[in-house]
């Protein structure tokens, strides 16, 4: 819009100088008074080219050739305008009594080049032949008002704006540019109308100014207006002011198609499922002020079938992308097609392949902006899985988006925890994840139609995942975590029953098996979970389990041994281990008769080992029983007494070798 009315102002320039011209001059002389007029009102050189045509009847009147005006003398050789020419028709009378009474403007095919400067200097800031050029933007001379005028009509057809920001980098081209004024009185009511392409999306406006005088000067007047582009409309109905740009009132945006939106942005609309913003209506109380940011109180904002209802804030000047801050209310959420097996287009089911998806996950939008949103619902449907009152919050800074959940309630438990989600060159999920006291049965019931486990969990999980596709990202997981249930029931099946009367037929309507607790911990890497601590305690069974769950590749190589007690300490009991593997979607089990055997012959070396153990022993008791028995023998027969730590033999020998001496000291005489 601000382009449009700078355009505006470049063309009531020539529009006064051409009614100059009328007053004054033949038609042959016309084209060089006006030249002359010109360059002396704003510094610039303007050319006219081709014959230059008067008229009387049935307006007093001008019709020129080709005309440019030169550029600023920073901005490069480009003409600011070039046209294919240009006819004015006023009121003779009304110039007579000093009042100029346009009853019709056309431009021909006019292509307008709007640049700003690094320094912040606008081509269109213009001042007389020898003067210093102001640096007030909006302005067309000298930064003074504009002179009162009217216009019963003013035509512009097959123009072209190009807008260069050579500070930011920024440029902006409105082609194709039809433009109808209306213009009655100066200060009262002002209607514009234009048509245009913006990247090749054509867009209308209608707008109404309540006071054209005030606007076009700078001041605040009431304003209406309305946008289309595509199957998309944005109206405003409020105030606004133009020089600083500010509005305040109340915008109704039916934003239904929105590749048309993204198109005049020069965007590809991003591929949403439904509900999250696919078609979107947004209305409220809506300011845009001079400081470039923009705020929503009151605001309804409904995606697809979803209705929120808050307060937004956005910052745009100053920041590489806009910063949305906002908190929304909503009561029930419908975000029923994110699950895997429903279609984004008509929320059907659909049949899903094995393995995971590798379609290219296209994140491309957490680029498009920055966000710190709040949101609090009173139900959230995600189709496989169904939320109670929610609190989240996300985070988005430079592609990486952070949800926290504050608190969600789901089947009879809560959910809490952190979930990131980063775009920053490439794609990486994560997350760290706290459930606490859900009901084991709804939940299965709704992610995997199974309803025969009865009991309340507690689930933590830890998690990284790198990948552009879903596929790449689950065989690149890795983390760990834990789960427990407490006490409950399996229905349909009495374990303790198959296994200690090897029947299988203990299942069925009616059949169950009641367990105290089940409980494991877990790791992951590079897509695959690894355990070996499961632990299944039941009143007269128990089962332990360990291997591996192929999360990429969707497998199983899993080993579970239930036990069948025999009495209620734990003591004893049969056992039979169990293979699961194959796929998830086809698992197989069998009994590990490897580790049936092994098993059994460890259990046999056992009791061999305990028995030849027990052998060793009684005779090691024989021996040493033997021993004793032959020691006291000889000492009977000997006559002799061990002393202190001393064996028979050596006291045999001390006892020969006192006799030796006695003997010899006799022999000698020495009694």
């Amino acid at each position: 819009m601000r382009l449009i009315l700078r355009f505006i102002l470049v063309v009531f320039i020539l529009i006064i100088v051409g009614v100059t011209a009328l007053l004054f001059m033949p038609g042959d002389r016309i084209a060089k008074f006006a030249e002359d007029q010109f360059e002396a009102a704003t510094g610039r050189q303007m050319d006219i080219t081709g014959d230059v045509r008067t008229s009387i009847y049935p307006l007093l009147g001008v019709r020129t050739g080709p005309v440019t005006i030169a550029n600023a003398d920073w901005a490069g050789g480009e003409p600011m305008l070039r046209a294919e020419g240009l006819s004015i028709g006023v009121n003779l009378m009304a110039l007579f009594s000093g009042d100029v009474k346009i009853k019709k403007v056309e431009v021909i095919a006019p292509q307008i080049l709007l640049e700003v400067a690094k320094d912040g200097r606008a081509n269109w800031e213009m001042a007389p032949a020898g003067a210093a050029a102001t640096a007030q933007s909006g302005a067309a001379s000298g930064g003074g008002a504009v002179p009162a005028f009217t216009l019963g009509r003013g035509l512009v057809q097959g123009g072209k704006l190009t807008y260069i920001n050579h500070a930011s980098g920024e440029k902006t081209v409105l082609s194709d540019l039809d433009i109808d004024l209306r213009l009655p009185d100066f200060t009262g009511q002002g209607d514009i109308s234009l048509s245009m392409r913006m990247h090749g999306q054509p867009i209308s406006l209608d707008t109404t100014i309540a006071n054209f005088g005030k606007f076009i000067n700078g001041s605040v007047s009431a304003l209406e207006t309305s946008i289309k582009t595509g199957g998309s409309s944005i109206a405003f109905n409020g105030k606004a002011g133009l020089s600083p740009f500010a509005a305040d009132g109340k915008v109704d945006a039916d934003l239904a198609d929105m590749a048309a939106l993204f198109g005049v942005m020069g965007m590809e609309a991003p591929d949403l499922p439904k509900g999250m913003g696919r078609t979107a209506r947004l209305s409220g109380d809506v300011t845009y002020t001079a400081q470039g940011t923009a705020h929503l109180r009151n605001g309804s904002i409904r995606l697809d079938q979803n209705l929120l209802t808050g307060a937004v804030d956005v910052f745009i000047a100053g920041k590489e992308r806009p910063l949305v801050k906002g908190q929304f209310k909503a009561d029930a959420l419908d975000f029923s097609v994110l699950a895997a097996s429903v279609d984004n287009e008509t929320g059907a089911a659909v049949e899903t392949a094995s393995g995971w998806p590798k379609d290219v996950i296209d994140v491309s939008a957490l680029s498009t902006v920055d966000a710190d949103v709040g949101l609090v619902a009173n139900a959230i449907d995600l189709g496989t899985v169904k939320l109670g009152p929610s609190s989240v919050a996300v985070k988005l800074d430079r592609s990486r988006a952070v949800f926290e959940l504050h608190k969600v309630q789901a089947y009879q438990g809560v959910v809490s925890g952190q979930f990131v989600m980063n775009g920053r060159g490439g794609l990486s999920v994560g997350g760290d994840l706290k459930v606490a006291h859900m009901a084991m049965q709804p939940l299965l019931k709704d992610l995997a139609d199974y309803e025969r486990l009865i009991a309340v969990g507690d689930l933590r999980v830890k998690f990284l995942g790198v990948g552009n596709t879903m596929d790449a990202i689950m065989r690149s997981l890795s983390g760990d975590g834990s789960f427990t249930l407490g006490q409950g029931e399996i229905l349909g099946l009495d374990l303790v029953g198959m296994l200690r009367n090897l029947d299988a037929s203990y299942r069925g309507e009616g059949q169950k098996t009641v367990f105290n607790s089940i409980g494991a911990t877990f790791t992951m890497k590079d897509g695959v979970l690894y355990n070996n601590d499961l632990a299944f305690v039941a009143p007269l069974a128990r089962a332990d389990g360990s291997g591996e769950v192929g999360i990429g590749t969707q497998t199983l190589n899993y080993r579970i041994t239930p036990v069948a007690l025999a009495a209620a300490d734990g003591t004893g009991g049969i056992s039979v281990p169990v293979l699961i593997t194959g796929t998830w979607a086809n698992p197989k089990f069998r009994p590990d008769l490897k580790g049936l055997i092994d098993q059994n012959l460890a259990e046999e070396k056992a009791a061999l080992e305990a028995k030849i153990a027990a052998e060793k022993a009684a005779l090691q008791e024989r021996l040493d029983a033997e021993r004793a028995a032959a020691e006291q023998r000889a000492k009977d027969a000997l006559g002799v007494e061990a002393q202190d730590g001393e064996s028979i033999e050596d006291a045999a020998k001390r006892k020969l070798e006192e006799e030796a001496k006695r003997g010899l000291l006799n022999l000698l005489g020495n009694n």
